[in-house]
């Protein structure tokens, strides 16, 4: 079997998808509160990349420390490049809302007309996901609009923030 088809395959059955619409949920709220009040797409874009990175090393940090509690025999040392190895998903769930934002910024939107789409986006990414994670488990019907919509509305919630926000 190609290696990449099985490295995709431990990615879905870990907790690599989880990771990154957590990923995708803390760069959307950055992006929602950034651009509330900012002028150019240039510092929305630079806070939300330094707080998704921020946040991405927190969490490398969180798994290497926290776990030399279950792993005794490994070095802090050979636990954080454990950590950085196996925790790219929060970082890689922050991407897509970022290139959504600048390729609005790149059509020429304003700010927060590119941050609105990237916010939009982000809805239709936590629904789809959540829709496919559901329906791989064999959940059809109601529940499975249920599911899809419980996700659908974090990123509601998001919206909702930057409205807020931006009156």
């Amino acid at each position: 079997m190609d290696e990449r088809v099985t490295r995709v395959g431990r990615f879905l059955h870990s907790k690599g998808p989880a990771e990154m619409l957590y990923g995708a949920l803390v760069s959307s709220v950055v992006l929602a509160a950034t651009s509330a009040g900012a002028k150019t797409g240039e510092l929305v874009a630079l806070a939300t990349a330094m707080v998704s990175v921020t946040y991405w090393l927190a969490h490398v940090y969180a798994d290497a420390i926290g776990g030399r509690f279950e792993d005794t025999d490994h070095s802090a040392h050979h636990r954080l490049r454990h950590a950085l190895r196996n925790n790219t998903g929060v970082l890689l769930g922050s991407l897509p809302v970022l290139v959504v934002f600048l390729i609005g910024r790149l059509l020429g939107m304003t700010v927060a007309n590119s941050a609105f789409l990237a916010l939009w986006f982000t809805v239709a990414m936590l629904a789809g996901v959540a829709a496919f994670a559901a329906h791989r488990a064999g959940v059809r019907g109601a529940p499975l609009l249920g599911e899809t919509a419980l996700a659908a509305g974090f990123g509601l919630l998001v919206i909702a923030l930057k409205l807020i926000l931006s009156h």
